[in-house]
């Protein structure tokens, strides 16, 4: 950069591999560049921050919809859980209900058997009357019916009073003459009493 004739001045020059160096009028002096600072500068790179947070913000976002998702299942299998056993009470009182019903409906056959076993025997015991010369024959019917104790169809009671009715003479339009019979039956131990008269 220099000839013997006229050395160049001292000052900072053009290096050629990039930035500057110092010459002090005879020789190459080997100083630190002055565009550089003494310490080494950081360079602030945005760009692997700004993918570190997005990875923050979508790992939070995607634990907090993974929770909500998981929740909600949850919540969906309790409220399934709940359901189905409401269904199988539901279904097991139907079916109480049912058996229930099924059993009435047989206390209630029973209890009309019953009726009609009263009734044969108070028509035997008729006869034995007629038989004995008490009044006239012949029995044509015997018939019974509740007046104390509830239908045979109220399975809440236990012991029923009937009146019963021995026809023995036809008066026509579905009429007959008879006599009064009664009887008492006890639904729970199936026994019953009757007897000639009026309850």
């Amino acid at each position: 950069m220099s000839t013997e004739n006229s050395p160049a001045p001292a000052g900072w020059y053009p290096n050629p591999d990039g930035g500057q160096r110092y010459w002090d009028g005879r020789a190459w002096l080997d100083l630190p560049d002055p565009d550089q600072s003494s310490a080494p500068k950081r360079k602030f790179r945005k760009k692997p921050i700004i993918v570190a947070l997005v990875i923050l913000v979508l790992a939070v976002v995607g634990g907090t919809v993974s929770w909500k998702v998981n929740h909600d299942a949850q919540v969906a299998a309790q409220v399934a859980a709940a359901e189905e056993a409401a269904d199988r009470e539901a279904e097991r009182i139907a079916e109480e209900v049912a058996a229930q019903e099924r059993r009435d409906e047989a206390e209630r056959a029973s209890r009309m058997l019953s009726v009609a076993n009263i009734e044969s025997s108070v028509e035997e015991m008729a006869n034995e009357h007629v038989g004995e010369g008490m009044y006239d024959g012949p029995v044509l019917s015997a018939t019974c019916s509740p007046v104390n104790g509830g239908s045979t169809d109220n399975l809440n009671e236990t012991t029923t009073v009937f009146e019963c009715f021995v026809g023995t003479e036809e008066l026509g339009g579905g009429r007959m003459r008879g006599y009064k019979y009664h009887a008492t039956m006890n639904w729970t131990s199936g026994e019953f009493t009757y007897g000639f008269g009026a309850p």
